[in-house]
């Protein structure tokens, strides 16, 4: 039986950004439409996670794990 891989997401969403930046939804959106200006995107297309993680100078990997839920903290409590 081949073993199916889980869908990961590619586009980050207004409610993505609002919990990774702890923003409202409105700077969320203000963000997003940013990162679009500055990409030369058309309004309508969605912004990427690789899109977002490199205009806000963060680690594409953690914000690609963190959106699709399988961020771990690895720091332990002694």
């Amino acid at each position: 039986m081949k073993k199916v891989k889980s869908m990961r997401r590619l586009v980050i969403q207004t409610q993505d950004v609002q919990a990774l930046m702890a923003v409202s939804a409105g700077y969320a959106r203000r963000i997003l439409r940013e990162i679009k200006k500055a990409v030369g995107k058309d309004k309508k297309k969605p912004v990427t996670i690789r899109e977002f993680s490199e205009y806000m100078s963060l680690d594409y990997q953690e914000v690609l794990d963190e959106i699709n839920g399988t961020y771990q903290k690895t720091s332990k409590a002694t």
